[in-house]
């Protein structure tokens, strides 16, 4: 099996990159790597459908390793923290150009593989879990409609400090139950 993280936030070593590794460990997988999109040279969506017609994306940049990392891998963990009542830019433009692994209208089935599981990390500052359900949801969804199975989500609400989500044991244990679930699903 393969796995792989795709930590969309800007900190590196920030909350849900510490959360995304502790799955990524918890599965016991051994082969995995985990992509900083705020570090890599990734356009947005030019909405032109060439993936449509030709079954990739046509914008040539480092979306193409995620891409070809998601493809080969089991296992996809995404991270994105909270930031102005959404999610990341960072987190959006990979998943506005996961459109690329949609068939063409009116039906958008995947092309991925079937049996491909995520999880989706958010961590926000604001302390109440529940403040961004809508929104999380709808993500959890789009993950879902690209074609992966079982999204798990870990909501990690109350942190603000750089990576101190390592020092709150029943976070860490919840990720540790997801990377696990994850490999037995």
């Amino acid at each position: 099996m393969k796995a792989i993280g795709i930590v969309c936030s800007p900190r590196k070593n920030g909350n849900s990159d510490v959360l995304v590794r502790e799955i990524l460990k918890s599965s016991g997988i051994k082969e995995n790597e985990i992509f900083y999109p705020n570090e890599m040279n990734i356009k947005g969506c030019q909405a032109c459908y060439s993936c449509k017609e030709r079954g990739r994306c046509a914008v040539e940049d480092d979306m193409g390793k995620i891409y070809d990392a998601i493809e080969k891998a089991d296992i996809v963990v995404f991270g994105a923290p909270i930031y102005m009542s959404g999610v990341t830019a960072q987190f959006k433009t990979v998943l506005d150009r996961l459109f690329a692994f949609l068939g063409p209208a009116p039906e958008f089935v995947s092309r991925l593989p079937k049996g491909k599981r995520a999880a989706f990390v958010v961590s926000q500052g604001y302390e109440d879990a529940k403040e961004y359900e809508a929104h999380i949801n709808q993500m959890k969804n789009a993950i879902a409609s690209i074609g992966f199975e079982g999204v798990r989500v870990l909501v990690a609400p109350g942190l603000n400090g750089l990576g101190e989500a390592i020092g709150k044991p029943d976070m860490v244990k919840e990720a540790r139950i997801i990377g696990e679930s994850l490999v037995r699903a």
